[in-house]
């Protein structure tokens, strides 16, 4: 995999590796018109390529000097901060459809037309606010600030230095994210709160992350891990992008009640539905404490040694 560290003392070259190639990829993505048809797409892929990057940081986080750990995790983060820009509100009208199917406008859900049309009115007005004849920031503006950031970081790579090697490079990141996870876990369940699904989501990611990279510790069951990871993560983004439809229709005017009142109903229970499928999902991928996870991989990784 291409994700993936090599389990032996070439780990620091493998990690840089890994880095570079990501950032080459994310800066050619970058490299693009903001006429483009093809921008939302790159945009999307860039910003999971610097969710990918974060959690390969959280990994190994223990094994890197502290100061050199903020920069790069900052970088990353105001890199994908700035090329935000419309897609919560394409996030939205898709989420709609798959609420209601297009099919279904022409019959019985006629009347949830206009909080499609309303949806799509508003992802236009953002994305004129930040075209290039507006005054401020635009999305060429945005493009460019991220390559900045991500060219700057290509250029401190050579100068990365891991502190520990083995294990022990790793652990410390490995333990902590999946106990942030299972803190999460708990948490979200027990306020029923979308802020605490959103940070359970993020940590879910970081850890399907964490398992990508440790691929060849035992691969038939780190690749089964990852998909499952993969499928909760789904979930919650899933049950993550209804909440944010369900903010944006308190804000579309001219709206009657109640199609906004049968779309909320819709986007609840199918909320619902997630979260109840994501329990039982997230029950046994954190069914471990983190201790217990933790000394299980250490294991994994002294058998793949040999």
């Amino acid at each position: 995999m291409a994700f993936a560290l090599r389990l032996d003392r070439a780990m620091q070259a493998n990690l840089t590796r890994i880095v570079d190639r990501q950032l080459r990829k994310a800066l050619a993505e970058l490299a693009i018109a903001p006429s483009d048809p093809r921008l939302a797409d790159h945009v999307h892929q860039v910003r999971k390529r610097m969710k990918m990057l974060r959690g390969l940081l959280r990994l190994m986080r223990d094994a890197m000097p502290a100061d050199m750990y903020r920069l790069e995790n900052a970088a990353l983060r105001d890199a994908a901060n700035a090329l935000s820009g419309s897609r919560d509100a394409q996030v939205c009208i898709d989420t709609f459809d798959t609420l209601v199917p297009p099919d279904v406008l022409d019959d019985k859900a006629q009347q949830l037309a206009p909080v499609r049309e309303a949806l799509v009115a508003a992802r236009d007005r953002l994305l004129a606010e930040a075209g290039p004849d507006t005054k401020g920031d635009n999305i060429a503006q945005h493009l460019a600030s991220a390559r900045s950031e991500l060219e700057a970081m290509r250029e401190r790579l050579p100068g990365w230095r891991l502190t520990y090697k083995g294990f022990k490079a790793i652990a410390g990141g490995l333990k902590k994210v999946y106990g942030q996870g299972r803190k999460a876990f708990a948490q979200a369940y027990a306020s029923g709160d979308d802020g605490d699904f959103h940070e359970w989501r993020k940590q879910v990611k970081y850890h399907w992350y964490h398992v990508r990279l440790l691929h060849s510790l035992w691969p038939a069951a780190m690749r089964a891990r990852a998909r499952e990871l993969k499928s909760l993560a789904e979930r919650l983004g899933d049950e993550h992008d209804l909440t944010m439809l369900r903010a944006e229709l308190l804000g579309l005017e001219g709206i009657e009640e109640g199609a906004v009142v049968e779309l909320e109903w819709r986007a609840s229970r199918r909320q619902l539905t997630l979260r109840d499928e994501a329990r039982r999902l997230g029950g046994l991928l954190y069914a471990e404490s983190a201790k217990a996870f933790c000394r299980r991989y250490r294991r994994f990784w002294k058998v793949a040694r040999f």
